[in-house]
Formats: C-alpha cells, structure tokens, sequence
C-alpha cells in the first residue's frame, strides 16, 4: 500500500509500505479521510517523532477486514477511528483524568491516518470505534477527534450561563472552541488572533467581538466588553507562550485559563503567584480526548449543533502531503486541511 511517511519536515515521502497484517479482534480499515492536526505539524516541526513514521491520526474510512472475534463491526461499515484508548481503570482514571492513563499514551494504530490502510487494535476497536451515520460524509467524521478535543477542554472550564469567553488563536480548534462555549452557555466570546482573515471568519462562526493583539491592546477592550470586569475564562489555543500570557491578563477575579495548545518543547512562563493567590485565577490544561467526548461530539456533528464541514478550506491527496504541511505551517488561508488517500 502507499502511505505519505515523514522523514524530515520538507523531506515526506509518498512511497510503498507494507500492509498492515490483523488479529484476533483487530480491523483493518481502508482510510479515506485524515484530517491534518496541529500536532502532526508541531511533531514534525519539534522532531518528537523518530523517523521514518507516518503520521496522522483524525481518521475515518470503511472496514476493509475484520479479525477473529469481532462481531460489532464488518467489512464496508463507514467508521470512525481514535488513536488513544484509557483503561477506565487506573488510578488516573478513577479521578477522571484519562488521557494521562498510561495505557492511553501506549496505545496507537498501525501505522497513521496518511496511509491508504491502517490496522486498528483490538482495545481501539472495542473502545473508541464508531459507526458513522449515512447522512455524515467521512470528511465530517474525520473532525469528531478535534471537536472531541475541544469538548473535553470545554466540559473542564466549567462555563456557566452568561459567561463572557475570551478565545486566543482562530484556527481550526479555536473556532470548535467559540461554537461549544456558545453551546455551553455562553453569551459572549471574544476572539483573538494576529490574522485579521481568521478574526472575519470567526464572525460567521458567532464571534460577538474580533481583536487583533498586533493592532489593539485587547484589555481595554476586554473590558469594556465585561463592564470593566474581564473574561470569566479564557482558552488558549494556539501553542504561544506570549498567548497564554496575554489569556492570563484578560480573565477576570476569580477567572479560569485554559492552556489548551502544546508550546514548543523547553518553553518557559513566568507567573506571578498572587494572581492565583490574592486574584484565584484558575490555570487548567486540557489534552486529547475520550471515548466518552467522542461519542458526544458524532451527536454534535450529526445533527449540526456544530458545524465542521465549513472549517474545512483544503484538501490534498495523500502523495502532496508535503504541499498541505506547508500551507499549514504559513496558518494565512487555510483552516482545516482534509488528506484524501
């Protein structure tokens, strides 16, 4: 089979790789979409992959062959596919906290969404696999992982009816971000970002105020917008220590932040403790997702609470990978980026 593989970041390969092999209670599925992540970039970009490796892992496509054992699925089912599955057992989930489960950081498919096949384990088919619907398209389904992601972080920030949300970073995940926190109650959501092209496409996503830090101090603003008060939350979502700072200084008494992007490797902020202490500022991360956001974010596609299919401004084949990662990396036009097999 042909799969795109990573060597360097402007070195990815569209070459023949071996089919992955199934058993007993594994699936082998026949991709046809892969959405393009800001963690399959920021991999490749930090080198926190050992090459060779093929990367991507928003995936949804049909069942191709099914192991020994496997009675819920069967070959042509549309389906969508998560990488990462918790044990719903150890210490970390008992608490709640299932992406930091070691078994969910252990767990992968074979090999990733840039592939024309991947196998998916046994664990992920019995956990994390779904039926897509018919009136959902597979390119749809290959954005129930980000608005996963964006949900659980969400579920976290506790928002309140009436909230006033302030949101750092207008791709992809932070226009999932302004549709959920409207979802969950909000009644208003600030957007931020240093592209006045992403700040006019978050208006038709429901933005009720656009700022560019680069063009405006955002406080003053933020403020007069919260009767002088500040955002009760702010979400981070793009991995820029400068950001989380700014999403520190908008929130708030009492307030909450969210870090929901990674930051480069070895990145450094510095805090001052009486913003927690004197002002109890809430600093929170959020990473990945569950089955359980899963499954609540197909519901939220399906029946068009959130709208997926207009975030998507490109699709490239499988063989010009190269070409999609470089469009996302320059984050100017594109939103989300679709691989076709």
């Amino acid at each position: 089979m042909k799969a795109a593989v990573y060597y360097n970041l402007d070195d990815i390969r569209y070459e023949e790789v071996a089919q992955p092999e199934i058993g007993r209670g594994e699936v082998l599925v026949k991709v046809r979409s892969c959405g393009l992540c800001g963690t399959d970039i920021s991999k490749m970009v930090q080198r926190t992959v050992t090459p060779p490796a093929v990367l991507g892992h928003e995936v949804a496509g049909d069942v191709e062959k099914v192991g020994d054992g496997v009675e819920k699925f069967h070959p042509g089912d549309r389906v969508f596919v998560a990488h990462h599955v918790p044990c719903l057992l150890c210490h970390w989930c008992r608490r709640g906290n299932y992406t930091l489960c070691p078994q969910f950081r252990r767990t992968n498919i074979d090999p990733g969404g840039f592939a024309q096949y991947i196998r998916v384990p046994a664990l992920n088919v019995e956990k994390t696999m779904l039926s897509i619907p018919e009136d959902l398209s597979y390119e749809e389904a290959c954005l129930i992982e980000s608005t996963a992601c964006c949900l659980r972080a969400i579920i976290k920030c506790q928002i309140q009816l009436g909230d006033r949300v302030a949101i750092v970073g207008m791709g992809p995940m932070g226009l999932l971000h302004l549709q959920l926190a409207h979802l969950a109650g909000a009644t208003q959501v600030i957007a931020l970002d240093l592209v006045n092209h992403r700040l006019e496409i978050s208006k038709r996503f429901g933005a009720e105020a656009i700022i560019n830090p680069e063009k405006e101090d955002p406080l003053p603003t933020v403020k007069r917008l919260t009767e002088g008060r500040g955002a009760d939350l702010s979400i981070v979502a793009t991995g820029s220590v400068e950001a989380i700072g700014q999403a520190m200084r908008l929130v708030r008494e009492g307030g909450r932040v969210n870090f929901f992007a990674e930051c480069p490797p070895d990145s450094r902020l510095t805090i001052d403790p009486n913003l927690i202490y004197h002002s109890e500022v809430t600093l929170m991360g959020s990473y990945s997702s569950t089955p359980y956001e899963q499954r609540m974010a197909l519901d939220l596609i399906r029946l068009g609470r959130i709208k997926v299919r207009e975030l998507i401004t490109h699709r490239f084949k499988l063989k010009n990978l190269n070409e999609a990662v470089r469009l996302a990396k320059e984050g100017k036009q594109s939103l989300k980026i679709i691989i076709v097999p």
